[in-house]
């Protein structure tokens, strides 16, 4: 499992980096495709995939992961 940077607090960080970055983009574009992409980013990437990863995770490394770390969002979920 990945370690350091936004790594320390979440398993996805990969993902939620990915989901503000299109966040970002929809914001400055302010049309409705971007809006749409970047809500099916969050919905699809980081609330699908980065959960899923942050079970795999708790599943493979049992012990040895962090308690404390989250799945997407650090100190919420």
């Amino acid at each position: 499992f990945f370690q350091g940077g936004l790594f320390e607090y979440v398993s996805g960080a990969n993902f939620l980096a990915e989901s503000i970055e299109w966040t970002g983009y929809a914001i400055c574009a302010g049309t409705l495709p971007a809006i749409a992409f970047s809500v099916f980013t969050w919905a699809n990437t980081a609330f699908g995939r980065g959960i899923h990863h942050h079970k795999f995770y708790l599943e493979k490394f049992r012990d040895e992961y962090p308690k404390n770390r989250k799945a997407i969002i650090p100190f919420i979920l």
